[in-house]
């Protein structure tokens, strides 16, 4: 299968994702073994892996994208990765780093502020949390992807607030 050109050949790659991952992998591979310095493959080959269920790969292929040629979306992704696994200081650390190249494209996204809101609630920062919430747009709503929290800007600031506050009780 050659590189998509088009965005209708770019949401029939991605429809692949959904349906078959392994599939859409060895696409990647092919795509890697042609050419090993294409970001892109690994960056395309990093969602395979998080499809599959299988996130250290898909680290060490998106610390190769970023190796390559460092944009915002793979810093946005390799901190969705983190905080998939569980790590939500490196996932800041990179969400902090995506935003940094580009603060505009960033804020127009929405979603990397959300997950920056979401580390930050888990791990207790109630102040922080909130703050990266009111950036939003008041229109802001969410089903709740990869875990973050749901609903509207004002049911988001609820349950980070919530978060925060099970998370400092939990903390020795």
């Amino acid at each position: 299968m050659n590189k998509p050109e088009t965005p209708e050949q770019t949401r029939a790659f991605h429809k692949l994702l959904r349906s078959d991952p392994r599939k859409y992998l060895e696409t990647a591979n092919q795509w890697i073994h042609e050419d090993p310095k294409d970001s892109g493959a690994y960056f395309d080959r990093h969602l395979a892996w998080m499809h599959v269920g299988e996130p250290q790969h898909a680290l060490e292929d998106i610390n190769k994208a970023i190796e390559l040629d460092p944009q915002p979306v793979d810093f946005l992704a390799r901190g969705d990765v983190y905080r998939h696994l569980g790590d939500y200081q490196k996932a800041l650390e990179d969400y902090d780093q995506g935003e940094a190249l580009n603060p505009s494209e960033w804020q127009d996204d929405e979603f990397g502020l959300l997950f920056q809101a979401d580390c930050h609630g888990r791990l207790g920062h109630e102040a922080e949390a909130l703050a990266y919430c009111a950036r939003l747009p008041d229109n802001f709503w969410t089903p709740g992807l990869k875990g973050a929290p749901a609903g509207d800007k004002a049911s988001i600031a609820d349950q980070l607030r919530r978060m925060a506050a099970e998370s400092r009780r939990m903390s020795p």
